[in-house]
């Protein structure tokens, strides 16, 4: 194919206009409230997962941007590019502070002035993304970073199969202080309906998901905040209120009025996090419809194993419960006694088969209706009938997950086959101590990590009591870099009317310059 160039007055139009359309984005979004250009510096770490039909930006101190190939050139966060992150994520208060994504760092600014005083993540790591993108093998990003000095690490998983609408996010806090602590944990963000900065709250009530539709009638597009872990609270309203919200503690409970508005939403989960101790939010984010897992989902079963002929009592946790649901655990499982106690949470009895066989369940549930199905992969485990001790050794846990260099502290170690005389190892730098085998399927041990270790993932290993099984863990532990201080707690700036004007005039001049030429 031969490329015909443009004539010389046609290349001088089009480098115009595009100067031109420049100047006029500037405004629009310098017009909007609370809007500040990025600071100068390096933007955050950031990976993608190319899916279809969403595209998930994730950036490595916990934030987002998405794109939906059935809307395209529009980024479904503002700011509204397609290309680098945006003014949606996760934040944390604890103990007086508000640990949110670095929103001042990103390529094309924020309007998260309305947090007020915040302090971003500490440098982080991502990997990924991991996977195929099927059902069976999603794509999968993981991101971990500290909360400056407040003795609190997180760490994030990333999900997203091809063909669904929505993409889910496990967001894990773990306690490595030696004291409890409270703290609030936010999602939320400023959405771009479609092509359009501007929506009418709404919420999903099956589920308790807030967000926005479109300001048509009817309404044809959605963006949700799905609590697939119940919230304590939500906030569907305008954008700055929704971060105002966040900024002083405590999100409404509430929609505003039925208008179209700049909006964002947000949820809420209170916890108070003992030391050592982990608390794990499940959530989705959907953009278009209103898929099912808005309106009847299974998240989680407890106990989440048992024996080949065992009877165990089950609690089954989700969304969109009522009189007439039903669910099933696979062959060899009998299901009885299904009792739903309120929307997000059932009862159960299963008789576990003598001959059942060992090993991960795809947990099955129907809704009332007999309408929608969801279904949580490898929810529940059989076991061998002689119960975990003569299983074979495996480690599937550590917690606290992540530690800063220089630290020493104790961690929990899940797993089968623990005994007395069984042995773990964390990788050059990491002196273990103390282990002991607290039950066949959890030890403890003492770590202490040198302050020259190699910051990132490392692999825990293990050997059994008989020394005849070994067992590997990949990325069960992360080494992060930093003293421990934390980073100065810094306001989102603001952009002054002159420097508005310098910009606008000199975009224009660099117009007039091209067309001239």
């Amino acid at each position: 194919m031969t490329t015909i160039p443009l004539p010389s007055t046609g290349r001088r139009l089009a480098l115009a206009a595009s100067a031109l359309l420049a100047v006029l984005a500037g405004p629009a979004l310098a017009n909007k409230p609370g809007y500040v250009e990025a600071r100068r510096g390096d933007a955050p770490a950031m990976t993608t997962i190319a899916g279809s039909p969403l595209t998930v930006l994730v950036g490595a101190e916990h934030s987002f941007q998405i794109v939906n190939d059935q809307v395209p050139g529009s980024g479904q966060i503002f700011p509204s590019q397609t290309t680098g992150l945006a003014d949606m994520g996760w934040m944390v208060r604890a103990g007086g502070t508000l640990y949110t994504p670095d929103f001042g760092s990103h390529p094309a600014g924020t309007a998260t002035s309305g947090l007020g005083s915040v302090t971003p993540y500490a440098a982080g790591t991502i990997s990924g993304p991991a996977g195929s993108g099927s059902e069976a093998d999603p794509f999968v990003v993981t991101v971990e970073a500290a909360l400056g000095g407040s003795g609190l690490t997180s760490r994030q998983e990333v999900r997203y199969v091809n063909g669904k609408n929505f993409f889910t996010k496990r967001f894990t806090l773990t306690n490595t202080g030696a004291a409890p602590q409270t703290v609030q944990i936010y999602l939320g963000g400023d959405i771009y309906l479609a092509a359009s900065d501007s929506g009418i709250p709404y919420r999903e009530a099956a589920s308790g998901s807030p967000g926005g539709s479109d300001c048509g009638s009817p309404a044809s597009y959605y963006i949700l905040y799905i609590p697939q872990t119940p919230a304590d609270r939500y906030t569907g309203n305008g954008y700055s209120t929704v971060w105002s919200q966040i900024g002083s503690g405590d999100l409404d409970g509430a929609l505003a009025s039925p208008s179209c508005m700049d909006n964002g939403a947000a949820l809420q989960w209170n916890r108070t996090l003992a030391a050592g101790a982990s608390v794990t939010i499940l959530a989705a984010t959907s953009f278009g419809e209103i898929p099912s897992i808005a309106q009847f989902d299974v998240s989680s079963v407890t106990p989440a194993s048992g024996a080949q002929g065992a009877t165990v009592p089950v609690t089954i946790r989700g969304i969109g419960f009522a009189d007439g649901m039903s669910v099933a655990f696979g062959s060899g499982i009998s299901v009885a006694d299904l009792d739903v106690v309120d929307a997000a949470t059932a009862t159960a009895t299963l008789t576990i088969a003598a001959d059942a066989t060992v090993g991960p369940r795809d947990v099955t549930g129907t809704n009332a209706g007999g309408t929608l199905t969801a279904t949580l992969r490898n929810g529940f485990q059989v076991t061998g009938s002689g119960g975990p001790p003569t299983d074979p050794f495996t480690l599937t846990r550590v917690t606290p997950a992540a530690a800063l260099v220089g630290a020493t502290l104790q961690v929990t170690l899940q797993g089968t086959g623990f005994a007395s005389g069984m042995t773990v190892a964390f990788g050059d730098g990491i002196t273990v101590s103390n282990l002991a085998a607290t039950g066949a399927t959890t030890a403890t041990a003492t770590l202490a990590i040198a302050a020259d270790a190699v910051p990132g993932p490392r692999t825990v290993t293990g050997t059994n009591a008989a020394g005849d099984q070994n067992a590997s863990l990949p990325n069960g532990f992360t080494v992060l870099a930093g003293s421990g201080e934390p980073p100065a707690a810094q306001a989102v700036p603001s952009l002054g009317l002159s420097g508005l004007m310098l910009l606008m005039l000199g975009l224009a001049a660099a117009a007039w310059t091209i067309f001239r030429r």
